[in-house]
């Protein structure tokens, strides 16, 4: 069955501004030819200006790489090692990041709709601002992220951890059955389902005492946008 993700150079939409990140593409595309397994050696590079939407880039190495602005949409980066890359403002809805490996990345603002983070390492990732709405983060580890200002409406974060620092703001219709909260704090905006079958939704004070049952003793549950609800502080 052939797979929607493509791994030739004619398939690259726009190459990297950098000549070493290109060469470095170019390198790994002659490679596939002998070897089906091999992967993109892209530590430390700059790719910025590309667009590498639908590449096949599953395991790889992209640790400190230059990122920012790249569009990545619907690419495979399963496996994929993108430590302290920088992501601002890249595109990277829709692809899969099963397994990656995002410890420390500063991505602001990234966008990541409904990206695949299955059991993906975001520790200590910057994602302030970022769109994760309909993104799939089932147990994917997220303790110390900084989420401020994120945007998570209706993920998946079932068996997900986020301890360690400030909350997402939107938590719209998120399902979180089994996360773990230690440390966790912040403002949001909810409702959240909280069980398995996703049919028990918990809002207001509701929530705010579930949270502090798995450990985030400092959430504060706001009113959506437009709804008219005060809240005493």
């Amino acid at each position: 069955m052939s797979s929607r993700y493509k791994q030739g150079s004619a398939d690259v939409t726009r190459w990297p501004d950098s000549p070493e990140a290109r060469e470095a593409l170019q390198e790994w595309f002659a490679a596939l030819a002998a070897d089906p397994t091999a992967y993109l050696s892209g530590d430390f590079l700059d790719f910025r200006g590309a667009d590498l939407s639908t590449i096949d880039l599953t395991d790889a190495y992209l640790v400190g790489a230059g990122l920012t602005g790249v569009r990545l949409e619907d690419a495979n980066l399963g496996g994929a090692n993108l430590g302290n890359a920088e992501l601002a403002d890249a595109d990277l809805s829709f692809a899969d990041l099963t397994k990656a490996e995002l410890v420390g990345c500063a991505a602001p603002n990234v966008r990541l709709r409904a990206a695949r983070l299955f059991a993906a390492v975001l520790d200590d990732a910057v994602l302030t601002g970022a769109d994760l709405g309909h993104a799939i983060l089932n147990s994917a580890k997220l303790y110390r992220t900084d989420l401020r200002g994120a945007n998570l409406e209706l993920a998946s974060l079932r068996w997900a951890t986020l301890g360690g620092a400030t909350m997402p703001t939107v938590l719209t219709g998120a399902a979180m059955a089994g996360c773990e909260f230690e440390g966790a704090k912040g403002a949001v905006i909810g409702p959240v389902l909280v069980d398995e079958d996703r049919s028990r939704s918990l809002d207001g004070t509701d929530l705010e005492a579930w949270f502090t049952e798995r450990g985030a003793e400092h959430i504060q549950v706001l009113p959506a946008a437009g709804s008219g609800q005060g809240r005493s502080t």
